[in-house]
């Protein structure tokens, strides 16, 4: 494809380019999980999204501490959670 061409699923808008992104996401998540990382997907429209991959075992204090740790790096920078 050469520079300025789209892909399949792709076309050009008056603002930029609309894209169609399929993600296969694992068998055993449930309708909820897939719904939330769609919805984090389309945020990266209004802000760049940080996503941490996790075991499954992990625990939720486990996962408060790993979150506590991005938002103090997030505010350490001087940039805003959105």
């Amino acid at each position: 494809m050469s520079s300025g061409e789209f892909g399949p699923g792709a076309r050009a808008t008056a603002t930029g380019a609309i894209m169609v992104i399929e993600l296969a996401v694992p068998e055993d998540w449930t309708p909820g999980q897939a719904l939330a990382m769609r919805q984090l997907l389309q945020q990266v429209m209004h802000a760049q999204p940080i996503v941490t991959s996790v075991r499954k075992d992990v625990t939720p204090n486990q996962l408060k501490d790993t979150y506590d740790r991005i938002e103090a790096l997030i505010r350490e920078a001087g940039l805003q959670v959105a």
